[in-house]
């Protein structure tokens, strides 16, 4: 159908445009202002970028004194920690050798040398290595390490096969060098708690790095055989589409029949027999249910209630059902005829990745955008008093905010700490830049709906199929890029401004779970989340339907929505049929292919030692990478076939639905004549009863 075009909804592009300047706005603000580098980058106990500051240029590592003070609540370690240049490869304990090369199985080459704070020279004459420790200038003991994100962390924990007598060992060693250091005694499950926090963490989400890094080509070529399978499922579904449907309905059928008369069985078995049962009770234990009549009584009646229920809807929407196969199958040949709607998600997926990536980085320098302050661990040590003599002097900080402090000169365990203070007018600029994210990403969405919507349009208003476009998807896009970005951003605008409240809500309840809570404000806001939830869901279905139709018609958005709406109420039976037996076949085929992928990546991990395997990419075998954690590997593979089978289902599902909205129209607008024949299919034709009054010749 031609439709004449023109420019909708320009005012909301124009907002659009000029909110996303503003953004641009505050990219720059955060990328002067902050600095994302003290996150990725260590940072010593005075606030030193390991690495990056001028101080620590040649020390890009960070060493901490010790671990044992790791907490896991605080997810950090009240510990003193100094820029090194590298990571220490040996040990060593303020502790006679003797009592420990054995138990360690060390040899002299392995025993190193004390790390200290910058200035302190372990090797300077008149050292006091026991004041050094205690005056935290000095780390009680060095362990193996290896770095990772330029942090050091003991070697141990990184072994494959972890040796528990080493461990217990070194834990026994470092609880007698902690001693030794402070003269007191000290508790070695404290030390062992410590341990196990530092050895979970790079013994997990570390450890799962590096195996990814080492797989990821597995995981391509996992993701890859699971788009082949997407394509193929596509391809079959007008084949299948009807035994899928009207097999799962009678299996159903048949297994909710069967449950019933099981038991009815049941209940009349164990009420004719003359056992007496026990006074009813809760318990744990399930045989207990299984012995009761009332159990299988009311499970009959469950299964009888939705058995009568299914039937009756089986007979009563069969011919609406078949609408709903037809469809589908439509909706197959309409995707077999543009395979190029196939790859089309790429495009906005990418641009949607582009879009995180950006709105990540500005948050992230923008969170980063803080003033520096620096002090100690232990307050109460601090001299205020002008008249205490006793008093040692520690320097905290960088060259631009230093600070010298004095304190008791007999405190002991005192070091310099730094806290970050934020600007809150950052935290406006946060949501500014967080309201722009989700509109840009709606929009994405929004023009990737559209565009699909014209080109599926197109294949339906064609009345002779072979005379299709093959530009079709192409013509779509400049459609949408030369008319309709603005109704494109109103759409994306609406559902922005609702997922912007909910944010907010959570926003507010994690705020108000900090003071006192209040039983009204609780219940309040949770009525609040659930009204917006609802809210968006049903504003995305009106917002996809309102693009379909500015795809046909080239009017504007509102337009567009009510026309939709409206035509969607006078047949709200069908659309919910169709809704569910497409939503049905697609998660079907989405669970089918990730599940397939998955055992395979199961059967190579597990077994693919075994067996040469040949690669796509390459004419030599593929080796089974040696990782720790494979169930992670196969975890990834999993999550990416799901995403690209979303993909790829998305396409197919947008063309049900556009052909839905086309065949609805159909219907009230054309009556078979020769003026106005319709066109939609012969199947459909058949199952709606309607016919197109035109010579043999002409029909399609």
């Amino acid at each position: 159908m031609d439709i004449e075009q023109s420019c909708t909804d320009i005012i909301c592009l124009i907002l659009f445009i000029l909110y996303f300047i503003g953004m641009i706005a505050v990219g720059i603000i955060a990328f002067t202002s902050g600095d994302p580098r003290r996150l990725v980058y260590p940072t010593d106990s005075n606030g030193t970028i390991c690495g990056i500051d001028e101080i620590a240029i040649d020390k890009p590592f960070l060493v901490y004194f010790d671990l044992t003070k790791c907490s896991p609540t605080k997810l950090s370690c009240d510990t003193p920690q100094v820029c090194v240049s590298e990571c220490p490869k040996k040990y060593w304990f303020p502790i006679p050798e003797a009592e420990y090369l054995d138990k360690l199985n060390l040899t002299v080459d392995q025993i190193g040398e004390p790390i200290c704070l910058d200035g302190v020279d372990p090797a300077m004459a008149g050292f006091d290595q026991e004041q050094a420790i205690q005056d935290n200038k000095c780390a009680p003991y060095v362990l193996n390490s290896t770095d990772v994100f330029n942090r050091c962390l003991p070697e141990f924990i990184f072994r494959v096969k972890p040796d528990d007598a080493f461990l217990g060992q070194l834990i026994s060693i470092i609880s007698d060098s902690l001693e030794s250091a402070s003269g007191g005694v000290i508790d070695e499950e404290k030390i062992q708690s410590g341990i196990d926090f530092v050895a979970g963490f790079g013994g997990s989400a570390l450890v799962i790095v590096e195996d990814i890094r080492s797989s990821w080509h597995i995981i391509l070529i996992g993701i890859g055989i699971g788009c082949i399978l997407c394509f193929l499922w596509c391809a079959i579904m007008r084949f299948i589409a009807g035994f899928m449907v009207w097999g799962s309905i009678l299996v159903l059928n048949c297994l909710l029949g069967a449950g019933t008369a099981l038991c009815f069985f049941e209940y009349r078995t164990i009420r004719d027999t003359e056992t007496q049962m026990e006074e009813f009770r809760f318990t744990l234990d399930i045989n207990y249910y299984l012995r009761l009549e009332k159990t299988w009584l009311i499970g009959a009646i469950a299964c009888g209630s939705l058995f009568v229920i299914l039937l009756l809807l089986t007979l009563c929407l069969c011919n609406r059902i078949r609408i709903a196969i037809a469809l589908i199958q439509e909706a197959s040949k309409s995707v077999n005829a543009f395979y190029s709607t196939l790859f089309w998600p790429l495009f906005p997926f990418i641009l949607e990745m582009f879009v995180i990536a950006l709105w990540a980085l500005i948050t992230l320098y923008l969170a980063t955008a803080t003033n520096d302050e620096y002090n100690l661990n232990d307050l109460s040590v601090i001299v205020t008093n002008r008249s205490i003599e006793n008093v040692q002097t520690i320097i905290c900080g960088r060259a631009e905010g230093v600070r010298t402090i004095e304190v008791l000169e007999n405190a002991t365990d005192v070091f310099c700490t730094s806290n970050s203070t934020y600007n809150v007018s950052f935290k406006y600029l946060q949501f500014f830049n967080l309201f722009g994210f989700l509109w840009l990403l709606n929009f994405i969405i929004g023009f990737s709906h559209l565009v699909l919507a014209g080109t599926f349009a197109t294949y339906y208003w064609t009345f002779d199929k072979k005379n299709i476009p093959r530009v079709a998807l192409g013509g779509s896009i400049w459609r949408a890029c030369r008319y309709h970005l603005g109704s494109i951003a109103f759409g994306a605008a609406i559902i922005a401004i609702i997922q912007f409240i909910r944010i907010l809500l959570e926003y507010l309840e994690v705020q108000l779970k900090k003071g006192k809570e209040n039983p009204v404000v609780k219940y309040t806001l949770k009525c609040l989340k659930c009204l917006f939830w609802c809210l968006e869901k049903f504003m995305k279905f009106i917002n996809k339907n309102a693009y379909i139709m500015v795809a046909i018609y080239g009017k504007n958005f509102c337009k567009s929505a009510q026309k939709a709406f409206f035509l969607l109420m006078r047949n709200i039976v069908r659309v919910a049929v169709v809704n569910k037996i497409t939503d049905f076949l697609l998660f079907l085929g989405t669970l089918m292919v990730t599940a397939a992928i998955v055992l395979i990546a199961f059967f190579f991990f597990a077994f693919g030692q075994d067996y040469a395997v040949t690669s796509f990419i390459a004419t030599d075998v593929i080796n089974v990478p040696s990782v720790r954690y494979y169930w992670v590997i196969i975890f990834v593979i999993a999550v990416g076939t799901f995403v690209v089978a979303k993909l790829f289902f998305g396409v197919f599902d947008m063309a049900v639905d556009t052909l839905f909205l086309c065949f609805l129209e159909d219907l009230e607008r054309n009556d078979g004549s020769a003026d106005r024949p319709y066109f939609m299919g012969k199947n459909l034709m058949n199952i709606v009863g309607k016919k197109n009054k035109l010579s043999k010749e002409e029909e399609w």
